[in-house]
């Protein structure tokens, strides 16, 4: 076999593999829009991603508009590989969306007006709940509140 055949037997499944990465993608602020809303993601207290099985990652400026996304059937509830939501305390940085903490609080208003922020450790979350009332929840609880079905 010639060497440019054995190149491109090599090559094709190292692109196709690189192309269907499940992980996270940073949220470019002030440039990336929201895949359900179409607003620009400005606030880095908030923002949320699907990535989907085949790698395709859609982008929301605040977890509702994920949440809402998932509810109306735009993405497949078992069609995504991994769910990421901003952590409150940590702006900028996506956590595993399933394992965050979720707090609801009239005093703490977020893009679409849900009040709703996570955070990745539950301790921030009782800070802030303690600082601003509120509720806090799990993932299934924020599943229930927006009528997303697995």
């Amino acid at each position: 076999m010639n060497q440019a055949w054995l190149k491109i037997i090599i090559i094709i499944p190292v692109v196709i593999l690189m192309g269907c990465s499940t992980d996270p993608e940073p949220i470019n602020f002030g440039t990336d829009q929201c895949a359900l809303c179409k607003m620009n993601i400005s606030d880095h207290k908030f923002g949320a991603e699907i990535v989907t099985r085949k790698g395709k990652i859609y982008k929301y400026d605040a977890a509702e508009c994920m949440f809402n996304a998932l509810s109306l059937g735009d993405i497949p509830y078992n069609d995504a590989a991994g769910f990421y939501v901003i952590d409150a305390a940590n702006p900028k940085q996506l956590i595993n969306g399933v394992t965050a903490t979720y707090l609801i609080s009239e005093k703490l208003p977020s893009p679409m007006g849900a009040f709703l922020s996570a955070y990745k450790n539950k301790t921030d979350a009782e800070k802030n709940q303690s600082q601003f009332g509120g509720e806090l929840k799990t993932w299934d609880d924020i599943l229930a509140k927006f009528k997303v079905g697995k």
